[in-house]
């Protein structure tokens, strides 16, 4: 699995499990993944596998999503 394709499935997993749209917004928009009004990414800024190593970082004050994307991510195979 791309490293993309893994970060809209956290995206899509995030959108489930919190109502705290204006917090991850801003954590995939410091990590350099840009979002659109309809919380769908419109471009990755550089590397995608960079990318996601700060977007697990910077998830760590959406405890539930952090989770849930570790569980994304070892199911894809990919180690950060």
């Amino acid at each position: 699995m791309k490293f993309r394709a893994v970060i809209e499935e956290i995206l899509a997993t995030a959108l489930k499990v919190t109502n705290e749209r204006e917090r991850l917004s801003v954590a995939f928009k410091i990590s350099g993944i840009n979002l659109d009004a309809d919380m769908r990414i419109t471009d990755i800024n550089g590397d995608p596998q960079k990318a996601l190593q700060r977007l697990m970082h910077n998830l760590s004050e959406l405890a539930v999503v952090k989770i849930s994307a570790k569980q994304i991510i070892r199911r894809a195979g990919l180690t950060l």
